[in-house]
């Protein structure tokens, strides 16, 4: 019999709901049947599991199904699966949960493609389960120890993964057994760490991952108890120090141990447990900190999370009971900016009985701002909003806007009001109006950000445009003899608050179009151009009709000490057909059409022209605005003619374009 390419392995116990689901997703795969087998193993199941199982079994000769005693966790079922699996690889699916169509085909061309080990794909989280954050983009080939890898921190250790069965084999992995949770850390551990290559797949919905709707899972349920936790966590720990070199590197691989299972647990569970429990907590936290936590490590932490630190090596069990109170009261700790540091103020900031170090405490303030406007006013573009320095309730800092293209930097002064406190900390309101672009600024995209100063720090964060917030429309400028637009981004949506320096004409910059009829037949088209930010004459500019063929229309677009800008367009002469219509400035790139952006539908038909006889009907819905000339006598005469061409009938015209020509 030929091998199979993969084998998934299933450990089912009391998932007679949703077993059939899974198994379902299978066999659903777009591989091909010979390609997959099928390896459920039950773990002593007593809600009808078992005889499903097996009724399933016999309508697919796929599926191979293994009975055992309860065992006391996944582990032992999944072990049980690899002593039966006979695929080149491997993959590991929970009874509640299921498989895209394509997760298989996809993950093991990925796979065969790279000469990888390990196939991470997309998991999505169903019924409210949180999913790891390790998608954001597809990685064809990487690996934990690499310098710039940072899967490892960011994964899950679950082992609902694609693995290479040779790797499984070389690397002598299996699960834990007995345990409710936690019994595949060592195995996914051990995987990463020696496999040749990694894959994720970020761009295809693999596997779907679920939260059991009764709240039964193992997980859910609390998993395995803490002792047995920190001792699998310090195992992992050491597997890891046995591929790395004392230093950053296994600092990094290190940090997710700690963060999740010290003080993680800590936080979520210490105050809620008897005092036994408690006890066996704080001596495996100790017993993990004291042989794994560096000076290196340490720093990585939040301040919180190094005073939990502090307490748990120096015995100071109440002083950490409340840090982990005040934690949970949801009261965010203040901070002290001085002399160019700063500290979160937990409980026990400098107090000097317990002499909990500063360093302790010491972190990174955190700037917030809030867009309110954007507009020109005069030759000045404005920009208006608060910034707030989160958490700190003392001091005014200095405000500016920067704004900065490719290496050249401009730092605005804004004009701040007293600042006020709110729930998250301080808050300046800033304006600041500054003239853009002058001849010095080079054509390109130019990001704003707000800078403030405040005690010694200097902190900066970019400038958000709120979505449903209007932005000002492109405004001209006149620099070193020529004029340029500058416009302001982004459009309807939320971004990073821009400017557009040099750029060419777009259909929006031209306001307010309405198209009417003028004087002498003439075609009237009114608007608004983009303001003029410098004194004097405005540059040229244009309302041209241009046919497919090239024929070209233009009138000048006159603007006046007050109301629209106008353009009377004669059509006086021209040949029929469709003319578009778009706006140009002499000197910037267009031209750009003209879009009606309300209203729609026909205006006309109007006289053009008496002689030569000329119709205009003019399309305010299309994109750009068109208008139709037409010859009526022309078309008279056409249909004449086909009425007196021998055989015609009298209907044989009706439905042809009046003026077509």
């Amino acid at each position: 019999m030929r091998r199979p390419l993969v084998s998934v392995i299933v450990p089912v116990f009391d998932c007679r709901d949703t077993v059939g689901g899974a198994l379902e997703s299978v066999f659903a795969q777009t591989l091909p049947a010979a390609q997959v087998e099928v390896i459920a193993v039950d773990d002593g199941s007593s809600d009808g599991s078992a005889e499903l199982l097996d009724e399933l079994s016999r309508a697919e000769d796929r599926l191979t199904v293994v009975h055992q005693p309860n065992s006391g966790g996944p582990g032992a079922p999944r072990n049980r699966g690899l002593e039966q699996a006979s695929g080149k690889y491997v993959f590991f699916l929970d009874a509640d949960d299921r498989l895209g169509p394509e997760a298989l085909e996809r993950m093991t061309s990925m796979a065969e493609r790279n000469g990888t080990d390990i196939v991470l794909g997309r998991q999505v989280g169903t019924g409210g389960r949180k999913v790891p954050q390790v998608f954001d983009r597809t990685i064809e080939r990487t690996h934990v120890l690499d310098p710039d890898c940072d899967l490892f921190p960011r994964m899950s250790m679950a082992a609902l993964q694609l693995f290479r069965r040779s790797l499984i084999d070389r690397a002598g992995l299996r699960f834990t057994e007995g345990m409710l949770s936690h019994e595949d850390q060592l195995f996914t551990a051990g995987a990463y760490l020696n496999a040749g290559g990694v894959s994720v797949l970020a761009d295809h919905d693999c596997y779907y991952w679920a939260a059991r709707d009764d709240g039964t899972s193992s997980t859910q349920v609390g998993g395995a108890p803490t002792a047995d936790v920190h001792a699998i966590t310090g195992r992992a720990m050491a597997l890891v120090a046995e591929h790395s070199e004392p230093g950053a590197l296994r600092e990094r691989l290190h940090h997710r141990y700690l963060q999740l299972e010290v003080f993680g647990r800590l936080e979520r569970l210490y105050l809620d447990s008897a005092d036994d429990e408690r006890k066996i907590a704080l001596d495996g936290c100790r017993e993990l900190l004291t042989a794994w936590l560096t000076p290196g490590l340490l720093a990585r932490y939040t301040p919180l999370r190094r005073v939990l630190a502090h307490c748990l090596l120096h015995d100071l069990d109440e002083e950490l009971e409340e840090v982990l109170r005040f934690h949970r009261s949801g009261e965010r700790a203040r901070v002290l900016l001085e002399a160019g540091r700063a500290f979160a103020r937990y409980p026990f900031f400098r107090d000097a009985a317990r002499k909990i170090p500063d360093t302790c405490y010491e972190t990174s303030p955190k700037l917030r701002s809030a867009l309110d406007g954007v507009a020109w006013e005069g030759a000045g573009l404005t920009v208006s909003g608060t910034v707030l320095v989160r958490d700190v309730d003392e001091g005014s800092p200095v405000v500016h806007l920067v704004v900065e293209n490719d290496g050249t930097r401009h730092r605005i002064r804004c004009a701040t009001a007293p600042g006020g406190m709110t729930g998250e900390g301080r808050a300046t309101a800033f304006t600041a109006t500054f003239h853009p672009a002058p001849g010095s600024w080079p054509d390109g995209r130019w990001t704003m950000s707000m800078e403030a100063v405040i005690e010694g720090h200097v902190l900066t964060v970019a400038l958000v445009k709120p979505r449903g917030m209007a932005v000002p429309r492109a405004g001209l400028v006149q620099a070193e003899g020529r004029w340029r637009l500058v416009r302001p981004l982004p459009g309807p949506g939320r971004g990073t608050l821009a400017l557009e320096v040099g750029g060419g004409l777009d259909p929006a910059d031209l306001g307010n179009v309405e198209v009417g009829r003028g004087p002498g037949r003439r075609l009237r088209l009114l608007c608004e151009p983009p303001p003029l930010l410098e004194p004097g004459p405005p540059p040229r500019m244009s309302v041209l009709l241009q046919r497919a063929d090239g024929a070209v229309l233009r009138a000048p677009l006159v603007t006046g000490a007050s109301g629209p800008a106008r353009a009377d367009l004669s059509l006086t002469g021209a040949r029929p057909g469709r003319w578009r219509a778009s706006f140009e400035i002499d000197g910037v790139d267009g031209p750009a059409r003209v879009r009606v952006r309300e209203g729609g539908g026909l205006l006309g038909p109007m006289t053009a022209s008496l002689l030569p006889p000329r119709r205009m009907h003019v399309r305010l819905d299309r994109n750009p605005l068109t208008v139709h000339v037409t010859v009526p006598l022309a078309a008279r005469a056409r249909r004449l003619r086909q009425r007196l061409r021998p055989g015609a009938s009298s209907g044989e015209d009706q439905n042809s374009e009046e003026g077509s020509t």
